[in-house]
């Protein structure tokens, strides 16, 4: 399931991130990898999000 589709509050396990090379590369950088946790705290609907990622938030423009 696409990170998109998860509710606030939820907390998933990255199973595989599916982008181009560079950016897999930026995001394993900031721990974004498989197997990581991560929760989801705020989303909007077609935009950014913001997750907890290693007991920081991070933000993403979708």
């Amino acid at each position: 399931m696409p990170l998109s589709m998860c509710r606030i509050g939820s907390t998933v396990v990255v199973k595989d991130l599916g982008l181009d090379q560079a950016l897999s590369k930026r995001l394993c950088s900031m721990g974004l990898i498989k197997g990581a946790f991560i929760t989801v705290i705020s989303a909007e609907y077609n935009g950014p999000m913001t997750v907890e990622l290693a007991g920081k938030p991070v933000g993403f423009g979708l």
